[in-house]
């Protein structure tokens, strides 16, 4: 009665979780909340690739291109294989393009 349990978990394990309940609010469009959980496993696993990935496409679908990029270029620099990250960057390039030539008028 009274004793309390510790339970360890590896921090990878701990960054996994929380990635993947941002994947659940992301699917949800819940995406601040998405962002917050993804930004979380950032914190306890910083060389894990995906949650940078998956934030970076949370930011590129709210219009944050100029996070998204600095987002996808960490992926890219822990894992310069990570494909999705290589096309996501340029087309948060592209985007961000149009999104200046329509403010200004062009």
């Amino acid at each position: 009665m009274g004793e309390k349990r510790i339970i360890k978990c590896r921090s990878e394990d701990l960054a996994t979780a929380y990635n993947n309940r941002g994947q659940i609010k992301y699917f949800r469009v819940d995406f601040y909340e998405a962002m917050d959980d993804y930004t979380e496993a950032i914190k306890v696993s910083p060389n894990f690739e995906v949650p940078y990935y998956n934030r970076g496409l949370v930011l590129y679908r709210l219009g944050f291109f100029d996070e998204a990029i600095k987002d996808f270029q960490k992926v890219l620099e822990l894992n310069p294989q990570f494909e999705d990250a290589k096309i996501s960057i340029k087309q948060s390039m592209l985007d961000r393009e149009e999104k200046k030539k329509r403010l200004s008028g062009i």
